[in-house]
């Protein structure tokens, strides 16, 4: 049985030339273009070869290089990159190149036993003729070297053990990060800033030994770090946790433990954080880069700042703050 199809309406002509209400113009850098088109962002007319997609609308090339400038290039890290940088101060410490860290702890270590040799750990006079920091000898015959060399001291075997430990496994980590010569301006200025807190803040008379305050700047340099990154690199996001940890469980048993000097860890951590910060830029460059002269601005800020606070406790030292001791 067949059916007849219903008939079909009749095909109309479309109308093929462009209404003369639309508004019709030619492209900014294409002039024998028309278009209808506009950037979203500055209004200028665009054909289908310049525009680019944007959250609303198209754009032209120019704005989107301007945005490109404005919101930076994104940092690409393989992950053979975030493996060699983590790896890599395990591989220093397990090879026989010779590192800051190692002369760092060979130092401490034969301080130690030039201090054991002349009986320095139970006689606090040795201790402080061999450099021990006591504020009042910087206050009053200003010996400001004893900042120094309060780092390289230490009171008991097991003093230099958690110290040179902490050095060790930490240490390498952030010497494969800055380099060497950074790294070492880092420990040593961190050092520094230990010791002007305890010029702030700690006992006048009381001697004061060890290089907590310089590896509490390893510390905060690598918090910073970590925090610094964390939206960048997922090693430096997981590293984030552990060290917030580390430092809980650090400054709990500083402030539980009377013998500890707090000022020097305090004033060591806040120290290396400040120079990590200052030289990742507050974490728009990486770390591992030469010596710049951007580097050189920020450690002599740093030190500036330490050297006009010892001034003024220097200065507004009084004599009476000696009674105890004498």
């Amino acid at each position: 049985m067949s059916t007849t199809p219903p008939p079909q309406p009749p095909i109309e002509d479309f109308e093929l030339r462009m209404p003369d209400d639309l508004d019709v113009e030619h492209c900014y850098r294409h002039p024998d273009r028309e278009t209808g088109v506009r950037c979203a962002n500055c209004g200028r007319p665009i054909c289908h070869d310049c525009m680019t997609p944007a959250a609303v609308g198209f754009r032209c090339p120019e704005c989107m290089a301007e945005q490109r400038r404005s919101a930076g290039r994104g940092r690409v890290v393989t992950r053979q990159q975030t493996r060699g940088r983590w790896q890599a101060g395990g591989v220093m410490m397990g090879s026989s190149r010779l590192t800051v860290t190692k002369v760092l702890i060979a130092i401490n270590v034969v301080m130690f036993l030039i201090e054991l040799a002349l009986g320095a750990t139970t006689n606090g006079r040795e201790l402080l003729r061999l450099g021990g920091l006591v504020p009042v000898y910087v206050f009053v015959q200003h010996e400001y070297w004893r900042m120094v060399t309060v780092m390289f001291l230490h009171a008991s075997l097991w003093h230099i053990l958690f110290n040179m430990w902490a050095l060790w496994v930490l240490g390498d980590y952030v010497e494969a990060l800055l380099g060497h010569l950074k790294f070492l301006v880092l420990y040593l200025v961190a050092g520094i800033g230990g010791s002007v807190v305890v010029l702030l803040a700690g006992p006048a008379y009381t001697i004061t030994v060890g290089a907590s305050g310089a590896i509490f700047g390893i510390f905060g340099a690598l918090s910073v770090y970590a925090f610094l990154f964390r939206n960048r690199d997922f090693a430096a996001r997981a590293l984030l946790g552990n060290m917030v940890f580390l430092l809980i469980i650090n400054l709990v048993f500083t402030f539980a433990n009377p013998t500890v000097s707090w000022q020097g860890h305090i004033g060591g951590l806040l120290t290396g954080g400040v120079l990590m910060a200052g030289y990742t830029a507050f974490g728009r460059r990486g770390p591992a880069s030469r010596f710049t002269a951007n580097d050189l601005v920020v450690t002599l800020v740093v030190l500036a700042v330490l050297g006009a606070l010892t001034f003024w406790k220097v200065q507004s030292f009084s004599m009476t703050a000696l009674l105890p001791w004498l």
